[in-house]
Formats: C-alpha cells, sequence, structure tokens
C-alpha cells in the first residue's frame, strides 16, 4: 500500500508541473488511503487546464464499475 516511499530519482522533474501544456485527465479516489483526495485536488491545480474525475467512496484502486466514467473521460479529452 505504502510502496510508493520505494521509488527514487526523478527530481529533474520536481516543481514542473507548471510546463504540462497538453490535455491532462487526474482521476483520484476520494478516499485514497495512500494518497488522500487533497493530492488530486493540488495536482489538478498545479496544472493548468488539468481535469479530475473523482472516484466517490474509491480507495488507492480502480475499479470495474468506474471504468465507463474513466473511458467517456478519456474519449472527451483526447477529442
Amino acid at each position: 500500500r505504502f510502496n510508493h516511499a520505494l521509488l527514487q530519482g526523478g527530481g529533474q522533474y520536481y516543481d514542473r508541473l507548471s510546463e504540462i501544456t497538453i490535455p491532462t485527465l487526474i482521476i483520484h479516489g476520494t478516499e485514497d488511503p495512500a494518497l488522500p483526495y487533497e493530492h488530486g485536488l493540488a495536482l489538478a491545480k498545479a496544472i493548468a487546464h488539468a481535469n479530475l474525475i473523482a472516484l466517490d467512496r474509491t480507495g488507492h484502486e480502480v475499479h470495474s464499475e468506474d471504468w465507463e466514467q474513466i473511458i467517456k473521460s478519456i474519449v472527451r479529452i483526447s477529442s
């Protein structure tokens, strides 16, 4: 659940979210115990014109019942 702490590197990308200019979709569960929903909100705020979809009552995983919403959001942002 907290294996993200094992990741290393990537320092050259820190503080560069403002450079993202392509359509960006952020998918975040509202009940994520590893990365709280506020992290998704902050990410959406840091990337200009980002779209955030909140998966209600979802933790740090994606369930098949969310696929339709996710796919529609991907199609919408890609067109």
